[in-house]
């Protein structure tokens, strides 16, 4: 589990993807749900090497974080990165080893880089923090959605790709 500025992502890692996109036909969709509800609050198609960026404050530092997701073949969330210009709780303080993924460090002129390498996700759980931390997801085309609109403080959201692999018969 990944607590990053007051937004709990439990990623769950799923074993190497298989190489391809989705049969001819076959959408991939981003699908966010309210865990507990089962309601989807966000759905929208999306396609293999489109990024999504969540951008928040850290509830400690009060500053600003991006995490960097991408839409991996066959059809699977992957983390990219990280971006932050100061330290803070529970933000990386050097390179960490997850699963079978090292993730690289980078200190630049503007902040710190956690590069994931493309690690593969299962679903990314998260939870929706108060006005103050400004969860705000960017999606492919320039959507952009704040998560206080979509669902109330304190519910739990699970995002996922629908139409990847285990979707058809």
């Amino acid at each position: 589990m990944l607590r990053a500025g007051g937004a709990v992502l439990a990623a769950g890692l799923v074993g190497a993807a298989a190489a391809g996109a989705p049969p001819a036909g076959r959408r991939l969709r981003l699908v966010i749900t309210d865990a507990e509800r089962g309601r989807v609050v966000v759905s929208q198609p999306v396609a293999v090497g489109e990024h999504l960026t969540l951008r928040y404050t850290h509830s400690v530092s009060k500053r600003p974080v991006e995490e960097e997701f991408s839409i991996a073949a066959p059809g699977r969330l992957a983390m990219e990165e990280m971006r932050f210009d100061t330290f803070g709780a529970n933000l990386p303080v050097g390179p960490e080893h997850i699963g079978a993924t090292t993730t690289t460090f980078l200190r630049g002129k503007d902040g710190y880089r956690v590069l994931h390498h493309g690690r593969v996700l299962g679903e990314v759980q998260l939870m929706v923090n108060s006005r103050r931390s400004g969860q705000v997801l960017l999606l492919p085309g320039g959507r952009r959605v704040r998560l206080l609109d979509v669902a109330e403080y304190g519910t739990r959201l699970k995002w996922s790709v629908e139409g990847g692999p285990g979707a058809w018969p």
